[in-house]
């Protein structure tokens, strides 16, 4: 479910809808949403994982401040 104060569901599947058609090989491609509660998204496999697990996991140690505010700024 979204987030109580986060966004409207019509504005999150309005977003969605906007969100379907990037394509570029750096974007986590998203196929689809399921717009009935629990609103759920469906996007392609990443093999690494979620990035919040990726940025708590073992390659944290790694990254350095300019890759973080990359990170953020996407």
């Amino acid at each position: 479910t979204l987030k109580p104060g986060t966004m409207s569901p019509e504005a999150f599947l309005q977003e969605a809808q906007v969100m379907k058609k990037l394509r570029h090989e750096k974007l986590v491609q998203l196929y689809a949403v399921v717009s009935e509660e629990p609103i759920y998204i469906v996007t392609e496999f990443m093999d690494q994982g979620s990035l919040l697990e990726f940025l708590k996991g073992q390659y944290s140690a790694m990254l350095r401040l300019p890759q973080l505010v990359d990170f953020a700024s996407q």
